[in-house]
């Protein structure tokens, strides 16, 4: 819940990746007529790490980042410049604590009814709480 924010500050913080889709990135949905190419970053699972007296201090929460464009190589090179952006990043991000990103699994498709190509890229970002 809370790494969204983090993602969304490091990824518009690339150059790489800014380069390639400017400010098209996106919570959850790009609104509808969003121009091509752009990314989109969905949380899937938060896991707590409770500890032996109390609450979880450290989450682990499971993000899908979306890569949308109308030519293959593109998306391919989207989802590259975003996993060197993410991938063991640590650091303070927009006020959050990340202790690091890591880089989980990776699949292509083609929505041939919106004629685009779709990169997903999974990741799990372990954000401190407290």
């Amino acid at each position: 819940m809370k790494a969204g924010p983090a993602i969304y500050g490091i990824l518009s913080g690339n150059a790489g990746v800014t380069a390639l889709v400017s400010t098209r990135i996106f919570p959850d949905v790009a609104a509808q007529g969003t121009a091509f190419p752009f990314v989109v970053y969905n949380l899937q699972e938060i896991t707590p790490n409770d500890t032996k007296s109390g609450v979880s201090t450290l989450d682990e929460e499971r993000y899908d980042i979306i890569a949308v464009s109308t030519s293959y190589s593109e998306v391919i090179s989207i989802s590259e410049v975003c996993r060197t952006a993410l991938d063991r990043y640590s650091g303070t991000v927009n006020s959050i604590t990340v202790q690091s990103i890591q880089f989980t699994d990776f699949n292509t498709d083609f929505d041939s009814d919106n004629e685009v190509y779709i990169a997903v890229m999974e990741i799990i970002i372990r954000v401190k709480r407290w």
